[in-house]
């Protein structure tokens, strides 16, 4: 065999070996370069979650605490429905009002804030809320004492 017919050959045989080969590695370069398709979606954050599971349907209390004391009875059928800045309840009597806004305190979701200025701490699970804060008024209505001052803490479930 003479050279000139091997180095055909060669360029017959490896020259489309090799450039199947280069595109390959070309190809693959550029999927790798792509990173999977887009941005990752953004993490949410604590308040966002917090307003998932506010806002996830009717919460009715279950007990209420006064000062440590049990007052379950004087607010008996209160319920709470949150919104994505407001809330709409059932039976607050002078505790809550009938409707009204709310917004974080602070950037974790633990506390919020009601329209008329009263601050809450949160705690809340996908099936349970617990809200503690000072209450400053007494209120009475129909011979009965609707709200009572102190501290306060409501818990509902679902």
């Amino acid at each position: 065999m003479n050279t000139s017919t091997m180095k055909k050959r060669i360029y017959t045989t490896a020259f489309p070996t090799l450039m199947a080969s280069l595109a390959t590695l070309i190809l693959l370069v550029q999927l790798a370069a792509c990173g999977g398709g887009g941005d990752p979606a953004p993490t949410p954050s604590a308040q966002d979650g917090v307003k998932a599971k506010l806002t996830s349907g009717k919460w009715n209390m279950q007990t209420a605490q006064v000062d440590g004391v049990d007052k379950t009875a004087t607010y008996s059928g209160l319920s709470v429905t949150f919104s994505a800045s407001g809330y709409t309840t059932t039976n607050g009597k002078g505790l809550w009002p009938a409707s009204g806004g709310w917004s974080f305190v602070d950037t974790e979701g633990k506390k919020i804030k009601r329209e008329d200025g009263t601050e809450m701490t949160v705690e809340v699970t996908d099936t349970s809320l617990k809200l503690s804060f000072n209450w400053t008024k007494a209120t009475i209505g129909g011979g009965r004492a609707e709200s009572l001052p102190g501290q306060h803490v409501l818990s509902f479930t679902k």
